[in-house]
């Protein structure tokens, strides 16, 4: 079977020097190897906005070159990193002008996936979360992995999150290509969040017939995925009590878990639904977010 089209464009890993963004380099570089492409690792300075406040004798041009000059170094150090762990691999490295979310949104219009770290490097989480992991995950052109320092076991699987909204299959397509490139089981979870629905209706309904219904729905999404991909071990989870909570908790013992950037209840306009938004916050492992049709300036590639 011939290598999905994704696949066939490079890794791309943002780099800025945290011990976050080397983890993400890191998984990159296997992501790169095990599909078969190329990695390209990127680091933003955003020196078109930069402003020497209080420095007017250094100019702007010296602290533009002193920032190019770091970024380089990071580069490098990340670069020494993945000729240790993968060799093989054909590299390319490039320091890039703007903020790192606009800079990483640019680099996903010809990327496979794009990996991120969840922290960088100045110790805010929230707000780097914000600006950078969340901001990308929200309007990327390809799939977004958000990468924490602690590493998944070698035989943990695959955990992928589904509903009925119209990127399924991509985010089906993307969980099974990844479980079959590392040799991991596939864990399909779909979930009823029980709060939603009418308190007076809970107690009349028979919940081994929803399960069985939805176990049954769920079971012809991921069919042809099955037969598409015969060596990955297949196990349906049906949840009560919304996705996220379910997702975080599998979480801790998965290699990844992969999900859509906007689920069947998001509203319009926000860039990143709750479920992955949270799971972005508080998974214990890398998340990989699908990139919804027409997310982005001109939608997947």
């Amino acid at each position: 079977m011939s290598a999905p089209v994704q696949w066939q464009r490079p890794v791309v890993a943002g780099v800025d020097g945290s011990s976050a963004a080397l983890a993400a380099v890191e998984r990159a570089a296997e992501e790169a190897a095990v599909h078969g492409t190329s990695l390209r690792l990127v680091a933003a300075v955003e020196w078109t906005t930069y402003r020497a406040i209080g420095l007017p004798a250094l100019g702007e041009d010296h602290l533009r070159d002193v920032l190019v000059t770091q970024a380089r170094g990071h580069l490098e150090t990340a670069a020494s990193q993945v000729a240790a762990l993968r060799p093989e691999l054909e590299l390319s490295t490039e320091v890039v002008g703007g903020a790192a979310a606009a800079a990483l949104e640019r680099e996903s219009q010809g990327a496979s996936l794009v990996v991120v770290g969840a922290r960088g490097t100045g110790g805010f989480d929230e707000l780097l979360l914000g600006s950078v992991a969340l901001a990308l995950a929200g309007r990327s052109h390809c799939p977004v992995a958000v990468v924490r320092d602690a590493a998944a076991a070698g035989d943990a699987p695959v955990v992928v999150g589904v509903d009925d909204s119209a990127d399924r299959d991509d985010i089906l397509r993307l969980a099974f290509t990844d479980a079959a490139a590392h040799g991991s089981a596939l864990v399909v979870v779909h979930a009823w969040n029980a709060t939603k629905l009418d308190p007076l209706a809970l107690p009349l309904l028979d919940w081994s017939l929803v399960e069985s219904a939805c176990d049954e729905l769920v079971a012809g999404w991921v069919a042809p995925w099955e037969k598409e991909f015969p060596e990955v071990p297949v196990r349906r989870v049906f949840v009560r009590d919304g996705a996220a909570g379910a997702l975080t908790r599998l979480s801790e013992n998965a290699r990844e878990v992969v999900v859509g950037s906007r689920g069947r209840g998001a509203i319009r306009g926000f860039l990143l639904g709750s479920v992955s938004r949270a799971l972005v916050h508080h998974a214990h492992c890398p998340v990989v977010v699908v990139p919804a049709p027409g997310a982005g300036a001109g939608g997947r590639p």
